[in-house]
């Protein structure tokens, strides 16, 4: 019996379906791949933007607190997903928040950042100016997967997360600050509706 091409090649397109090609297996991420190498807080005003066709508004220019963490990608072309548990320490009181960052390439000098807006710094302090002894700490943790890859502190490196109440929502991700335009190419890709 004669077999026509079309069929031979139909018949192996779907053998290669059925049982798979081979392909690249996926090289694991462990704590050796990922590093923090800074914790930066930096006290920072409003950006301002100049606007046309609207009608202007008074407003005076705030202070934000901003957190950007420095890290690298070691060892691996790039990683699929990493999640940045961010817990600050301001004036006594732990805020928590997180960003998870995707399709992150091999290299040094990779960065994520979070903020305190001016009312959440208000509420935090008091109603006192902010100054830099009420930045007590901030410890910020990599994860993938719910697995723990990195901990680090901006002091006592080995000192762990205090046992405190949290003071949730305080921290924002850039995307929802007046930052969120701004630096686009120095922060890693933000997943979708992890905002």
């Amino acid at each position: 019996m004669k077999i026509s091409p079309f069929v031979f090649f139909a018949a192996l397109s779907l053998s290669v379906t059925a049982f798979g090609a081979p392909s690249a297996v996926p090289v694991p991420i462990t704590a050796k791949n990922v590093k923090i190498e800074k914790i930066q807080p930096a006290v920072v005003g409003t950006p301002e933007f100049v606007v046309t066709q609207t009608t202007p508004k008074r407003s005076q220019a705030q202070k934000w607190l901003e957190v950007e963490v420095e890290f690298a990608i070691e060892g691996v072309e790039i990683v699929d997903e990493l999640t940045f548990k961010f817990d600050v320490l301001l004036n006594g009181k732990l805020c928590p928040g997180e960003i998870t960052h995707i399709n992150i390439p091999k290299g040094k000098e990779r960065y994520t950042i979070m903020y305190v807006s001016p009312r959440n710094l208000e509420r935090i302090t008091d109603g006192k100016p902010l100054n830099p002894a009420m930045i007590m700490n901030a410890w910020v943790t990599i994860l993938r997967q719910g697995q723990v890859l990195q901990i680090s502190s901006m002091k006592d490196k080995g000192k762990p997360v205090p046992n405190l109440p949290l003071t949730q929502g305080m921290l924002s991700p850039k995307a929802d600050t007046p930052f969120a335009p701004l630096w686009s190419d120095r922060y890693e890709a933000v997943k979708p509706n992890t905002r």
